[in-house]
């Protein structure tokens, strides 16, 4: 396969060693692969496209991936994922709609939803917003990666805060993120502890 999506060839199989929701990676890569050729899957889902279709109103791209943005901050509960916090090797991972239903989940299925909305509101009503999953490969007691999600549209890369090719950071699991902030200069708890979203 070449072309655009080349790089999610075989992304959105459930890997080997996988027992229902239950998903194991080889590696941390494979994992970002598979997240974000769901997101793009889920993008096709009529209830995600139904969802999508609130923020369709809004023609400006800016304005329109900011809203998609804070609703997934703020309305999807962010709860570590039960299989991590038991030191407990693979991880549940659901689909937007399922995410969408039940309003809770992790940095994985935040992102995976966030990129989901963007890419249906995209086909719905092209603005040339593009979304896609930003992981960040950091080894905890066992195997944990950050997902955030990177945004760009006409324009972007005039932003002060865009990084190359004009795509800018959304943190999604702390409370008060905006896109572009970095999540280490966002307002700490009186104990210094994250406030998550």
């Amino acid at each position: 396969m070449s072309g655009k999506y080349a790089k999610h060839q075989d992304a959105s199989r459930v890997p080997k060693g996988s027992i229902n929701r239950v998903v194991h990676f080889a590696t941390l890569a494979e994992k970002a692969r598979w997240i974000d050729a769901g997101a793009s899957l889920d993008s096709l889902r009529t209830g995600v496209q139904q969802f999508a279709g609130r923020f369709l109103a809004m023609r400006d791209p800016e304005a329109r991936t900011r809203a998609i943005h804070r609703w997934v901050r703020d309305h999807i509960h962010y709860e570590h994922d039960f299989r991590v916090s038991q030191n407990t090797r693979g991880e549940e991972l659901a689909d937007t709609e399922t995410i969408l239903r039940r309003g809770y989940d992790d940095c994985d299925g935040k992102a995976r939803a966030m990129v989901a909305i963007i890419r249906a509101a995209e086909m719905l009503r092209p603005l040339g917003v593009q979304a896609r999953t930003r992981n960040i490969f950091t080894r905890h007691p066992i195997a944990f990666v950050h997902v955030q999600v990177d945004v760009r549209w006409p324009r972007s890369e005039l932003s002060e805060r865009a990084q190359p090719g004009g795509w800018l950071l959304a943190e999604l699991i702390l409370k008060g993120a905006e896109i572009g902030d970095d999540p280490d200069t966002i307002a700490r708890g009186p104990n210094g502890e994250r406030l998550l979203a």
